[in-house]
């Protein structure tokens, strides 16, 4: 296995993709990307917060953000990719299809970083995450889609009068092989007490057998749909950043997806476990 070329809790503050050109195939454990959505609009930090100042323009153009390397690169060598990336163009917009471009270059580096039992999770919502799944099966393979999840959060705000209201984001999870790690027992959430009377028979979890009131109280994996409340203004964690998401969405992933030795690792250097 190669050695990764560069240091664990590393921040790097640039361009993404120059950053992972740099870095060695097959080094990462898992990755968790909240990029744009294509919302076809700016986002700005709250002027008094701590992260003032910070602003991002989600708004895309064939002719502007393209770039006629990575359409050469992904008509060349990912002939699949490309329609995807052209169906989501003609379906749409070139503004779509321009974002699609834009996340496929990146999303094909990401693949190529992850070790053959990493899995990666990205953050969307309706806007194009059917677009964005298209690209993915033909990045990683239709085969190493594991989940569609739904962050659903029933506390923001608005409530339109025309719609139903739209409460919840999407989160693609891919893995890069047969091989992916996930940790049951580390995500594992309280059972409903009206639910606990169906857990009657033996059980066996994480490898040791368990009565069925033993099994109920141990918890279960939770199911594709996540309801945890959105950043608020008021908040501790909160910094002012426009898409900022909360800590437990994070904490989740991290403790599902992560090999327990660098669970283990995290740990010990005084990082809080995962919820």
């Amino acid at each position: 296995m190669v050695a990764p070329n560069w240091a664990n809790r590393t921040l790097f503050h640039a361009d993404n993709l120059a950053v992972m050109r740099g870095m060695n195939s097959e080094t990462v454990d898992l990755i968790a990307t909240d990029p744009p959505f294509n919302k076809g609009k700016d986002f700005h930090a709250t002027p008094d917060s701590l992260a003032a100042g910070a602003k991002f323009q989600d708004r895309w153009s064939w002719q502007r953000d393209v770039h006629e390397e990575w359409t050469d690169q992904i008509a060349d060598d990912y002939p699949k990719l490309m329609e995807a990336i052209e169906s989501a163009r003609y379906a749409h917009s070139d503004g779509m299809g321009a974002f699609m471009c834009f996340m496929s270059v990146r999303l094909l580096e990401m693949q190529r970083l992850l070790k053959p039992t990493g899995s990666l999770y990205l953050h969307c919502d309706p806007t194009a995450s059917h677009y964005l799944k298209a690209c993915m099966d033909a990045i990683f393979g239709y085969r190493h889609f594991r989940n569609e999840i739904v962050w659903f959060y029933p506390d923001s705000p608005g409530r339109p009068r025309r719609d139903f209201a739209r409460k919840h984001d999407i989160i693609l999870r891919y893995a890069k092989s047969d091989d992916w790690v996930f940790n049951a027992d580390d995500v594992r959430v309280p059972i409903l007490d009206a639910s606990k009377d169906r857990y009657k028979t033996p059980r066996v979890i994480g490898g040791r057998s368990y009565t069925g009131g033993e099994a109920a109280d141990i918890g279960k994996i939770p199911e594709t749909v996540w309801r945890m409340p959105v950043v608020k203004q008021n908040s501790k964690q909160a910094y002012g950043y426009p898409t900022q998401k909360p800590l437990p969405l994070y904490e989740r992933i991290i403790a599902a997806s992560t090999p327990p030795a660098a669970l283990c690792s995290t740990r010990s250097a005084g990082v809080p476990p995962p919820l």
